[in-house]
């Protein structure tokens, strides 16, 4: 029988990258939009739309579907290349389900990527962190919600999604203040935190009275934080900020923008780039390097301890119900 592109899809999907790799929500989500941009294009270009096989879709309909995501939807080479090594993903996959597409495989495969400079992430100084910190009024109960919040996403320098996922009772409040996260890799991790924090959080959890087994925080309705609630909450104290103290931050205000600035203030402080990479939680040193470039004398004298091997990141740990939601979008495919 003939394996159609929806089987490899549906395959790679659910045997690799949930079955092997674990991806988690957001990769998944990721790499999905990928596949609907991909049949989208394909809907509206190509003559041939159902049952198509892997040899229906050549290296040019890639090319073309790539340049068709700069030209007509304006999006950058960054996410060109995202797209596009997310593709390169699916084809070695298939290739070595199906050895004998290798070679239509290989095509797509080299396809290269566009050469984009890296530049080093934007970061809020001390002074605009500090700034923001204190435009928070604690006396009410939603400004102590957002003051433990934000206080614990720079302190800690969590991802938004660990934050998230946070408990009460992965917070240790004895000696050796500390929060243990679930990150990328289905790994958990202990973040040390500041008596400071501690007192605010402790406060937080006995003001709004939750018990250890409960989510660290929720929004009014008593749900799960979104990465776009914690944006909103970003900006809305950024913006209060700037007001207050214009010569503050004046960059993008985005969800990990007070992770990059731990990260770039721990760096800058001399803090060595191995606990660094540790504290984040990057299972690449790679990944930690990136915060080096923004100082130039750190990074000479880092650079020295700096071992120049790269280990493969992994991600979140992807849900029964998630899973579920990803096959009613795998099973709807043609």
């Amino acid at each position: 029988m003939n394996k159609t592109f929806s089987f490899f899809v549906q395959r790679y999907f659910s045997a690799y990258l949930i079955g092997q790799h674990n991806y988690g929500t957001n990769t998944i989500e990721s790499y999905r939009d990928t596949f609907r941009l991909l049949l989208t294009y394909i809907e509206n270009n190509c003559k041939k739309k159902k049952n198509l096989m892997l040899q229906d879709i050549p290296n040019q309909l890639i090319i073309d579907f790539l340049n068709w995501l700069i030209s007509d939807r304006g999006n950058s080479s960054s996410t060109r290349n995202v797209r596009l090594a997310h593709l390169k993903s699916f084809f070695h996959f298939v290739k070595m389900e199906e050895p004998s597409l290798y070679n239509h495989c290989e095509q797509i495969i080299n396809i290269p990527f566009t050469k984009v400079e890296k530049k080093p992430p934007e970061y809020m100084d001390e002074d605009s962190v500090s700034h923001m910190l204190h435009s928070v009024n604690s006396e009410s109960k939603e400004g102590l919600r957002h003051l433990a919040i934000l206080s614990l996403m720079y302190d800690s320098g969590c991802r938004v999604q660990e934050l998230i996922d946070l408990k009460v009772s992965d917070i240790q409040f004895e000696k050796g203040q500390r929060i243990y996260v679930h990150g990328k890799g289905n790994k958990y991790r202990a973040i040390p935190i500041t008596p400071e924090t501690e007192s605010i959080l402790k406060k937080y959890i006995s003001v709004f009275g939750i018990n250890s087994d409960n989510l660290l925080f929720t929004n009014k309705q008593g749900q799960a934080l979104t990465r776009q609630g914690v944006g909103y909450i970003l900006k809305k104290y950024a913006v209060k900020s700037k007001i207050e103290n214009p010569s503050d931050f004046d960059g993008n205000v985005h969800p990990h923008i007070l992770r990059h600035s731990k990260a770039t203030h721990l760096v800058n402080a001399g803090v060595n780039i191995y606990n660094v990479r540790d504290f984040l939680g990057h299972s690449s040193i790679a990944t930690t390097q990136v915060y080096l470039t923004s100082n130039p004398e750190i990074t000479r004298k880092a650079i020295e301890k700096v071992a120049s091997q790269t280990v493969s990141d992994s991600t979140n740990y992807y849900s029964e119900e998630e899973k579920q939601s990803l096959m009613e979008f795998l099973n709807n495919l043609t």
